[in-house]
């Protein structure tokens, strides 16, 4: 029963993962499926393969000489594909998880209303700056110590295109003067006028400042948090997410119908024609099987139901 359990867990992790790299490569490939993508590079592979093999033999005229050389010069080439394809992916997750975490933050504070936003800024300035920040009034939100400093906090929650302006702040800064509060912050969810930034003096907080604070508290959205947000919206499109992944595209059709009459028309030249006229006849069949498919599947989607 242990063992069950434990292959159980080990088919969800693989399954998690497909799912993952599934969902990185269409963001990366804007919208191409992993299936499609493995597609293209076995089409790519298998050209550079015939090339060389071809090249290679109508040079040295040993056949066997020229696949050893063919399988060593696509070996090489694989290997730096995919190292350098490795990198560049590991680049690009990186900034698609940052903006999946962006989205995520900006959505949450869009929820909230102005007393919940309140309530979050407090938690967050204690959580940053290890002090307490009491509540004051509609003009100073919240008062604390920081550093032995007395603090006045103003906390605007805007859209994000609507920034602060120094209008704005002007009841803050008249409360602020007749409270002989020195010390202050102006926190904002969307960002500050140049205005602001160049005639106040108090510290400014706008939204990619909130980010950083955040990251720092370890309350910004982890690796581990962005994946379950993927996993989610899988689950909600879950039946729609065969149609999005299948690799029987058009552009597949062709290719495999371009590459068996490229293999057609060069066996006339090479010392085994036979061959490669059944690799072509075999890349021929592959694209109108992938077509037949392609018309069933839309006759079906389109007349059936």
């Amino acid at each position: 029963m242990e063992g069950l359990l434990n292959f159980k867990d080990y088919f969800n992790r693989i399954r998690r993962q497909v799912l993952l790299n599934s969902y990185y490569t269409t963001r990366i490939k804007d919208g191409k499926s992993i299936h499609a993508s493995l597609i293209d590079w076995i089409f790519i592979s298998l050209i550079l393969a015939v090339f060389f093999l071809i090249t290679i033999f109508n040079t040295t005229k040993n056949i066997i000489l020229s696949i050893i050389l063919t399988i060593l010069l696509v070996g090489i080439y694989l290997i730096i594909i995919v190292v350098w394809k490795g990198r560049t992916r590991y680049k690009k997750i990186n900034e698609i998880n940052e903006d999946i975490a962006n989205k995520q933050i900006i959505n949450e504070i869009a929820k909230y209303g102005n007393r919940d936003f309140l309530i979050f800024i407090k938690e967050l300035l204690e959580q940053y700056y290890k002090a307490l920040f009491f509540q004051y009034n509609s003009h100073i939100n919240f008062i604390g110590e920081v550093n032995g400093d007395i603090y006045g906090v103003k906390c605007f929650k805007n859209s994000f295109d609507n920034k602060v302006i120094l209008k704005d702040i002007e009841h803050f800064n008249e409360e602020m003067k007749n409270k002989s509060i020195e010390e202050g912050m102006i926190v904002t969810s969307s960002s500050f006028d140049d205005e602001v930034k160049k005639e106040t003096e108090y510290l400014l907080i706008d939204y990619d400042e909130i980010k950083k604070m955040l990251k720092e508290t370890g309350t910004y959205p982890t690796k581990e948090d962005i994946e379950e947000i993927i996993i989610s919206k899988y689950k909600d499109r879950k039946g729609n997410i065969k149609e999005r992944l299948s690799f029987y595209r058009k552009d597949k059709i062709y290719k495999s119908i371009l590459l068996g009459i490229i293999l057609y028309l060069i066996s006339s030249f090479v010392s085994y024609p036979l061959y490669y006229k059944i690799m072509a006849f075999l890349s021929i069949a592959f694209g109108i099987i992938i077509g037949v498919y392609n018309l069933i599947k839309f006759l079906e989607k389109n007349y059936v139901e």
